[in-house]
C-alpha cells in the first residue's frame, strides 16, 4: 500500500491546530482507527505520538516492514513495552493529552512509566470530530464498500424464499461479499424473519423463511478499511394488514427524514421528522432506537442521529437514516439508507445497483 502522504500530513496538521487550542504539547492516540486515520497504517496494535513538529508511530516487531511502507510518520519499534517507547518520547513534554476511553491498564502503566515528569490531560473525541468530516478519498472508499455489499445482494436476493433458512442466505450474502471484493462484512449479517423481524438487533437462527414473513436483511461490507451499512425488509407474498401498516410507516418515515435534511441541520430535527411520521402511523412507541448513525472506518461513529444528540449534519458527513417499527412477537420493518451530506443537499449512497 502506498503512503497517503498528503492526507496524513493534512490530517495531523488539522490535529496540531487543536492540540495548540487545547494548550497540549503532545497527544497520545491509542484508538486504533483514530491511529490508522492519522498515519494510514492498517495494522492492529499500535499508539500514535503527536508532538508540536514530529509524530511517532509506535508498534511492535511484527509490523517493522509494515509501518515504513504505509506511513511517512516515524516509526518506533519497542522492544520491551509500548508505554516506555512512549514515555521516552514524551520527555520534557510539560501536558499530554490522551484519549479518555484508553484501556485502564495502558494508562496505570504508562502513568508508572512517566512518573511526574509530566501531566496527562484526558481528551474527548478530537480525532473522530475530524473523521466525522469525510474528504473525496474516504467518499470513493465508502462508496467502494457499498457497491461490494450492493452486488452482493443482488446476486443473493433470489435466496430470500420460503424453505430458505436465515442462516443460509447470511452465509451467502456474506459469500457473495466476499467475491464482489469486500475485504469481510463490516458487522455481523443479520437476516430476521416472521417473529424474529420485531428484534432490532436478532441473531442469525436455523428458522425457515416461510410464506407471509417479513425479512429484515441488515448488512454491510468492509474494504479498504472502510465499512457500509444497509438495511432492507422484504416481503414473502403479500403482506397482512398489520406487515401493510408497518411497512407503510417505516417507508414513510424514511422519506419524511430525507425530505428534512439540509446542510447544518440538526440531528434531532431529522430524527422528529422521521419519529413524528411513525407516531401518526399509530407506532409512536415501536420505533425504539435513534434514526441513524456516522459510517466510516468504524460503523458506528459521529454523527448520532437521535432525539438527544449534539451534533449538526454538515457537508462531507456520511451517516445511515433508519427508521424501525417492531411489534413485539409478531412482526418488524427497518430501513437503512446511506447518506452523503454535500455542500448544497444531500446523495443517498446505497443501493447503486437497482433491485428489480
Amino acid at each position: 500500500m502506498s503512503r497517503p502522504e498528503n492526507s496524513t500530513v493534512e490530517r495531523l496538521g488539522r490535529l496540531r491546530d487543536i492540540m495548540k487550542e487545547s494548550r497540549l504539547g503532545a497527544l497520545l492516540v491509542t484508538g486504533i482507527d483514530n491511529v490508522r486515520y492519522l498515519t494510514g497504517f492498517t495494522g492492529s496494535s499500535a499508539a500514535l505520538v503527536i508532538a508540536t513538529r514530529d509524530s511517532w508511530l509506535v508498534t511492535d516487531g511484527r509490523y517493522r516492514e509494515q509501518a515504513a511502507g504505509e506511513t511517512v510518520c516515524n516509526v518506533v519499534i519497542f522492544d520491551d513495552a509500548m508505554t516506555t517507547s512512549i514515555a521516552r518520547l514524551l520527555e520534557g513534554i510539560a501536558i499530554v493529552g490522551f484519549e479518555e476511553d484508553i484501556p485502564f491498564g495502558l494508562h496505570r502503566k504508562l502513568r508508572e512509566a512517566l512518573g511526574d515528569s509530566c501531566e496527562l490531560e484526558p481528551t474527548t473525541g478530537l480525532v473522530e470530530e475530524l473523521r466525522s468530516r469525510k474528504d473525496g478519498g474516504e467518499v470513493d472508499l465508502i462508496t467502494g464498500a457499498i457497491h461490494c455489499a450492493d452486488v452482493a445482494f443482488s446476486q443473493a436476493r433470489h435466496m430470500i424464499r420460503p424453505g430458505v433458512t436465515e442462516r443460509e442466505f447470511a452465509a451467502e450474502l456474506d459469500y457473495r461479499m466476499m467475491l464482489a471484493g469486500a475485504d469481510g462484512h463490516a458487522f455481523d449479517t443479520v437476516v430476521a424473519s416472521g417473529p424474529n423481524s420485531s428484534l432490532p438487533h436478532a441473531g442469525i437462527t436455523d428458522r425457515v423463511l416461510a410464506p407471509g414473513d417479513l425479512v429484515v436483511i441488515d448488512f454491510g461490507a468492509r474494504k479498504d478499511g472502510y465499512c457500509s451499512d444497509t438495511t432492507r425488509t422484504m416481503v414473502l407474498g403479500e403482506p397482512d394488514d398489520l406487515e401493510r401498516r408497518v411497512l407503510d410507516a417505516v417507508s414513510g418515515a424514511l422519506q419524511a427524514a430525507l425530505a428534512a435534511l439540509h446542510p447544518g441541520v440538526g440531528a434531532p430535527d431529522v430524527d422528529s421528522a422521521a419519529r413524528e411520521h411513525v407516531e401518526g402511523c399509530g407506532f409512536g412507541d415501536c420505533f425504539v432506537h435513534g434514526l441513524g448513525h456516522g459510517v466510516g472506518l468504524d460503523i458506528h461513529e459521529k454523527p448520532s442521529l437521535s432525539r438527544k444528540s449534539p451534533d449538526r449534519l454538515d457537508p462531507g458527513m456520511v451517516f445511515t437514516v433508519e427508521p424501525g417499527v417492531y411489534i413485539a412477537g409478531k412482526c418488524g420493518a427497518r430501513l437503512e439508507e446511506m447518506v452523503l451530506m454535500t455542500e448544497t443537499g444531500f446523495e443517498v449512497m446505497s443501493n447503486s445497483i437497482p433491485h428489480k
